[in-house]
């Protein structure tokens, strides 16, 4: 009769709890690692002395985002000064450029996004970076501007 009674409250166990008694078991396993994306720029060299008596294409550098996924990802550019070079009263547009055909000459005069920049897995996909005046300046002084470029996965 203690068999009995002992088989029953292990059967209402199992059958009250879910488990399963056998010569194995299941366990399932589940981690999420999340789309992300860093970026890093090469600027040391002429967007820090651009020649303020042309329009021709300046500038030889480059930006370089690494994601930990594969597809795209998507790089947005912002200006301070909403794509003019500032001195003081006296400003000067111009625009920039991204190569291999992901960004053609555009001024910033609000964010410009780019959103089918390659993504390799954990591999950095440098693209280079050029802008061009769009006119001479014609007041002496010192031009500035900022260009902000953030990344987003896709």
């Amino acid at each position: 009769m203690k068999n009995l009674l002992a088989i029953g409250a292990a059967t209402a166990m199992l059958a009250a709890g879910g488990a399963y008694a056998g010569n194995s078991v299941d366990i399932p396993l589940y981690g999420k690692l999340c789309k992300t994306c860093d970026v890093t720029a090469f600027v040391n060299g002429p967007f820090d002395d651009l020649d303020m008596t042309t329009t021709d294409v300046q500038g030889a550098e480059s930006l370089s985002p690494i994601c930990n996924y594969g597809g795209t990802l998507t790089v947005t550019f912002t200006s301070a000064n909403a794509g003019f070079l500032v001195s003081g009263p006296n400003q000067v547009g111009y625009t920039l450029q991204v190569s291999g055909g992901l960004l053609g000459p555009t001024q910033l005069t609000m964010p410009a996004v780019v959103n089918n920049w390659p993504a390799v897995a954990n591999a950095v996909q440098t693209r280079g970076l050029s802008v061009a005046l769009l006119n001479p300046a014609t007041v002496a002084g010192i031009y500035t501007d900022t260009i902000t470029a953030s990344v987003t996965p896709n």
